[in-house]
């Protein structure tokens, strides 16, 4: 294996001015799924600003990977508006119960507040916490959901999908101040100095068609990258679980300046439509590759990402389709950057890739 020659910060960096760089960069999709690895349960990690930041130290120093981020899981936001959300042992948060069941109380929601509204306190002080352990020798981000995802959690998955159709209006309204509660997470996260970036799983083609994607979600996103892009400067990068092909345009048109692709969907496809104008990241399959998979598989899937991906015109980003999963041996995850530093290393070699 070579020598790396750049710290990961100082190759983002680079990577971002368009100069050369010794390896391509390599962000595995981690975060709570983790915990095992510090020995806390993920109950104790949601609640802990400590714990968060320490997971994330221990992981960089172990994988030397290219990024490291906290988020506020997919129900963040929609606890600090009011749901109720569950925080098991060993595995993500989930919805216990919607902050509204009526499409009537909609217009009762309030704005949050985010230094006081639910975890969300904890999670800026996780973020200052790794910031100012890490944010020298790597890039520290702060990730969370797309408006849509946050408004499945404060309303019900299953409403939002049927109210969509019943009461459009509502469901607009639910939307804006969806938008304006990411907003105010945005301003007081934007003021510690890391990038943001969403995870928007609801919007996926998979759940919703690109029509209404267009209609409900990408208004209230288009918000959030607005107030991304005057507080902080930079653009914001986004990953959508399952199918997303059918929104890609859309998406990129925004103002995202990476679009991370489940693996799902084909990176040469993504590479080929909007590589051209955006950052393509993506796309080993974290269930059947990285935790279930050998060495050899995961050699493999690596290997084609790249194949498939380095020569994207904006850039290419190493990366999972999707949050490796709770229980994911460390020395799975090791493999996964081994490999990237294999096949990654720069100049490519297309012998190697090929072979």
């Amino acid at each position: 294996m070579f020598k790396e020659e750049m710290t990961p910060k100082e190759r983002v960096e680079a990577f971002s001015r368009g100069e050369e760089i010794d390896r391509l960069i390599c962000v595995p999709d981690m975060g709570v799924t983790m915990v095992p690895f510090i020995g806390v349960t993920a109950k104790e990690y949601y609640h802990s600003a400590e714990l968060m930041a320490n997971l994330e130290i221990a992981l960089f120093k172990r994988l030397r990977h290219d990024g490291v981020s906290i988020s506020t899981s997919l129900r963040g936001v929609a606890e600090a508006m009011g749901s109720k959300v569950g925080y098991p042992d060993y595995g993500i948060s989930y919805l216990i119960e919607p902050a509204i069941k009526s499409v009537n109380e909609i217009e009762s929601l309030k704005i949050i507040d985010p230094l006081k509204d639910g975890n969300l306190p904890v999670l800026i002080e996780a973020i200052k916490l790794t910031r100012d352990a890490l944010i020298d020798e790597v890039d520290v981000g702060a990730a969370m959901s797309g408006p849509f995802s946050v408004a499945a959690s404060v309303v019900g998955t299953e409403n939002l999908l049927k109210w969509m159709i019943k009461y459009p209006k509502k469901v607009h309204t639910l939307m804006d101040i969806v938008a304006e509660c990411n907003n105010r997470y945005i301003e007081e996260v934007s003021k510690l100095g890391v990038s943001i970036g969403f995870a928007d799983p609801v919007s996926s083609t998979s759940l919703i068609s690109p029509k209404q994607f267009k209609e409900f979600s990408l208004p209230a996103l288009q918000k959030n990258i607005n107030k991304i892009k005057e507080k902080t400067g930079g653009s914001p990068a986004i990953h959508i679980c399952g199918k997303s092909k059918g929104i890609w345009e859309d998406v990129v048109n925004a103002g995202v300046s990476n679009f991370s692709i489940d693996n799902a969907e084909d990176l040469e496809e993504a590479k080929e439509l909007i590589g051209d104008r955006v950052v393509i990241t993506g796309n080993v399959p974290p269930v059947d590759t990285i935790y279930a998979g050998t060495k050899d598989d995961i050699f493999n899937s690596v290997k084609e990402c790249i194949r498939k991906g380095y020569d994207s015109k904006k850039g290419y980003i190493l990366s999972t389709g999707c949050q490796i999963p709770m229980h994911t041996p460390i020395e799975k995850v090791e493999m996964f950057m081994e490999a990237g530093r294999t096949y990654g290393k720069c100049p490519i070699d297309l012998k190697l890739l090929n072979e």
